[in-house]
This record gives structure tokens, C-alpha cells and sequence, in this order.
């Protein structure tokens, strides 16, 4: 089944928020020969609201690059992307073709991503990196402040720490601060590359329930979770990545 034909299928399936069809990543070293890095080889994904899906699969097979495919950091080398911008309109957006001003405004009002590491600018209190994914939607500053201080508290760090920008923090208390700045806007579709890797089992607790809530309010959820159990708690299906052969030259 092409594009069309599955636009066709889709456009009246009101639950589906992200599709991909054929999806592949070839990074070529310009520097060293031409030489070519496959990374993904003809993935095809479907999401619904409510759903998470645990993408799986070996070291390099794919999983991070795929979720950065997803959310515009990196280009597909071929295939496409659709997701559904019900905020302008109740159609689908291909991301492999979008402008960078539908990105951006993809990343501020429809897709959350929390990736593996914080990168912040530094000397920003960590209040206001929780709460700028609000106010650049338009949230008075004072509001936005209460919610990231509701997410802030929920997630265990300590009040004391909120002034502080988190440069200095613990890999824990970052990796924290990162799922609340993710998740606050409350996107319909959410990206985790392992939100829980650098958590204590107290607090990676904390989070299974955050993601079990947006997925029952209707959060259509892609992530990595390498502790099977947390995968277990959250995810309702998996897909598997498999490594892709590499071909030396362009």
C-alpha cells in the first residue's frame, strides 16, 4: 500500500496520530570516504492515542535515530512520516517534507521528546526550564511557574534546587527535570529515549505512572525502555528494530 492509499485509510481513523512508512537513516562520513553508516532499513510504525509503543531491538539497531527521525532532528534518508496536526487542522503533516516553521511549531503544540540527557542553557533557573514549553504557548510566566512547580514537586526535587540552574545537578535530578520540562505541555504524542536509564527505583516509579497517565488520557507514546520492567508497566505493544548490514561507499 503507497502513501496515498494509507492517507486515504487513515484520514478517517480519528485515534491514529503517527505513521511512518519505509522509514530509513543512512548517515554518510563525507570526511572518511564516503563512507556509508545505515542506520534504519524501511521502518513502518502506526501509533494511536492511548498507545505506547517500546521500540526494541540490539545496540545500533536503530532505535534512538528512529525517535529523532520522528521528531525532526534528523532527515530520512527515504520513506515518510505523517502526524497529525489537530492543532491547525485535523490532517495529517508529512515531516519529511515540512518547512522548519511547521517544526517548530510541531515540537511547541503536538510532539513532546524527552531524550537521554539535558541540555539547557546554563545559569537558567530550573523553574523556568520546566516551565518555557508553557509559556511559549502563551501561559501567563506566574501560571507556568505553579505547574512546573507541581511537576518539580511530584518528581522529587528538592524546592531548594528550583533557583538552581540544574547544570550541577546529579545525572538523577537532570534526568528528572528533563521528563518534567517533556511533559508538561502534555503533547498528544510523546517521544522517551529512556526517560527512566539514570533513576533510583523510587522515582523511576514515579515516572511509570506519569507515562501510564498520559497514555490513559490519550497520549499516543513511542519510547525505549531498556528495564524490561518498566517497559512492561507502560508499553501496550512493541516493534522491533533489527541492525541494518553496512555498505562501505556512497
Amino acid at each position: 500500500m503507497n502513501d496515498e492509499s494509507k492517507d486515504m485509510r487513515f484520514v478517517h481513523d480519528d485515534k491514529l496520530m503517527l505513521w511512518t512508512s519505509g522509514i530509513t537513516k543512512t548517515f554518510v562520513l563525507h570526511t572518511q570516504g564516503e563512507e556509508s553508516i545505515p542506520a534504519l532499513g524501511g521502518v513502518d510504525l502506526d501509533v494511536s492515542r492511548g498507545e505506547c509503543v517500546a521500540l526494541v531491538g540490539q545496540s545500533g539497531a536503530g532505535k534512538s535515530t528512529l525517535l529523532r527521525c520522528l521528531y525532526g532532528n534528523y532527515l530520512a534518508t527515504t520513506g515518510s512520516i505523517h502526524l497529525r496536526d489537530e492543532v491547525s487542522c485535523e490532517k495529517f503533516l508529512n515531516l519529511t517534507h515540512a518547512d522548519p516553521h511547521d517544526i517548530m511549531r510541531i515540537r511547541r503544540d503536538v510532539i513532546g521528546y524527552v531524550s537521554q540527557f539535558l541540555r539547557v542553557i546554563p545559569r537558567v533557573p530550573t523553574l523556568d526550564i520546566v516551565a518555557e514549553p508553557i509559556v511559549a504557548r502563551g501561559v501567563e510566566v506566574e501560571e507556568a511557574r505553579q505547574r512546573a512547580r507541581t511537576w518539580l514537586d511530584r518528581l522529587n526535587i528538592p524546592e531548594k534546587l528550583w533557583k538552581v540552574a540544574p547544570t550541577t545537578f546529579s545525572g538523577g535530578e537532570q534526568q528528572r527535570v528533563n521528563i518534567a520540562r517533556g511533559l508538561i505541555a502534555e503533547h498528544p504524542v510523546l517521544l522517551l529515549d529512556e526517560p527512566t536509564a539514570s533513576l533510583d527505583a523510587k522515582n523511576r516509579s514515579v515516572v511509570t505512572e506519569i507515562i501510564i497517565e498520559a497514555r490513559e488520557r490519550g497520549t499516543a507514546v513511542v519510547g525505549i525502555f531498556h528495564d524490561e520492567m518498566t517497559r512492561g508497566e507502560v508499553a501496550t505493544r512493541r516493534l522491533e528494530l533489527e541492525r541494518v548490514s553496512m555498505h562501505i561507499g556512497s
